[in-house]
């Protein structure tokens, strides 16, 4: 009769309290920007159990709870489609965003304040009226990219999702194209996307 030891005892799980989630750094934004500059921000919210919802948020240079929201709105099962909220103050809506994060000053030759904020009248339009949106709006929504069990998909096929936070990545590298956007605002917002 052959005895072996007992094995030894499983480890326990790490302690939520000690992993370390290193998220990249925000670029440096001075407080003020350049004469005529607008701030361009990331607006983030909460999306909790599912990925954070991100867009672009552009203050008005009176208010800066006052400004432009800018995004894709949708979700991958239907698709998403581009948005302005115009005049869009976050004192006045339940869609206030979990964090803020400033991204650059943005020449103020790529905006144009009247047709941006639309007289100070809120409003949602999915056009562009300046060279910032033109730029944004030059890349697609998200289409539809999760598929039901009814969607006949070809065997093997890989399915890459594409989300609001694609968008905003693959914008954020359309912007530095067209020199509205340093390079660096989207090496961020590659290095922060979920």
């Amino acid at each position: 009769m052959s005895h072996f030891p007992a094995p030894p005892p499983v480890p326990p799980p790490p302690a939520f309290n000690q992993l370390h989630i290193r998220l990249p750094k925000p670029p440096p934004v001075p407080q003020s920007g350049p004469q005529g500059a607008y701030l361009i921000e990331l607006a983030v919210y909460n999306g909790h159990p599912f990925k954070d919802h991100w867009a672009y948020f552009v203050r008005s240079h009176t208010d800066p709870e006052i400004g432009v929201k800018v995004h894709a709105t949708g979700d991958v099962r239907n698709g998403f489609q581009l948005e302005s909220k115009r005049s869009h103050d976050l004192r006045d809506t339940v869609d206030i965003p979990s964090k803020r994060i400033p991204l650059q000053w943005a020449d103020g030759m790529y905006f144009d304040f009247r047709k941006m904020f639309n007289d100070g009248v809120p409003v949602i339009e999915s056009k562009p009226v300046c060279g910032f949106e033109d730029s944004v709006y030059k890349i697609p929504a998200p289409g539809k990219s999760m598929n039901t069990v009814g969607d006949a998909v070809q065997p093997g096929k890989a399915i890459i999702q594409r989300d609001c936070q694609t968008w905003i990545v693959e914008s954020a590298d359309q912007l530095v194209a067209d020199g509205i956007f340093a390079a660096h605002v989207a090496a961020y917002l590659h290095a922060l996307k979920q």
